[in-house]
């Protein structure tokens, strides 16, 4: 009788993103993983073909999440300002997530900021103003707001950064 697969992929991300959260990148080995979970790593391996699947689509899973709890939120009537200001809340709400995700040191920067420019392009462009804006300029505003949005939000979390809603709305329509 063939033994039934009780540890699905879902579980796996799970107990992979708690690691991440909890002590970072470094932590997500098959190793790490199963032992967090108390199995083998066997069934990672017939999950993920490898590791690297497993922390893209880690990765991929995250961002959704973050699309849906704070990205896609309107704070105000600009999206510039929204993207900026959503950024800090994230930081403020899960400051080891957003720690091990932008500020600690680690290979994915490129998948990062793709999924980041993704979430900007979404929000963009249900902007009447954006709508009709090149894919490459809407990459540029993104990298100058992505780079403002994320200092915010590391100088925000650090207490070195206290401005006001009004102040920090105004500093990131200053980018465009």
């Amino acid at each position: 009788m063939v033994r039934k697969k009780v540890y699905k992929k879902q579980h796996i991300l799970a107990s992979a993103q708690e690691l991440l959260t909890e002590k970072g990148f470094s932590a997500i080995t098959a190793r790490n993983v199963a032992e967090h979970m108390g199995i083998s790593t066997q069934p990672i391996y017939l999950e993920f073909k490898n590791m690297e699947e497993l922390k893209l689509t880690l990765l991929e899973n995250i961002h959704e999440f973050l699309d849906t709890e704070f990205f896609s939120k309107k704070q105000t009537s600009n999206n510039l300002a929204n993207f900026g200001l959503n950024y800090i809340d994230f930081a403020q709400t899960n400051t080891n997530l957003y720690l091990f995700l932008f500020v600690d040191h680690h290979s994915y920067g490129q998948e990062l900021q793709k999924l980041s420019f993704d979430s900007f392009q979404r929000l963009i462009q249900a902007d009447e103003k954006y709508a009709a804006t090149s894919k490459e300029l809407l990459e540029k505003l993104h990298m100058k707001l992505w780079i403002v949005a994320t200092g915010m939000a590391s100088l925000s979390i650090s207490g070195i950064l206290t401005l006001s809603k009004e102040q920090l709305i105004s500093a990131f329509e200053a980018v465009e």
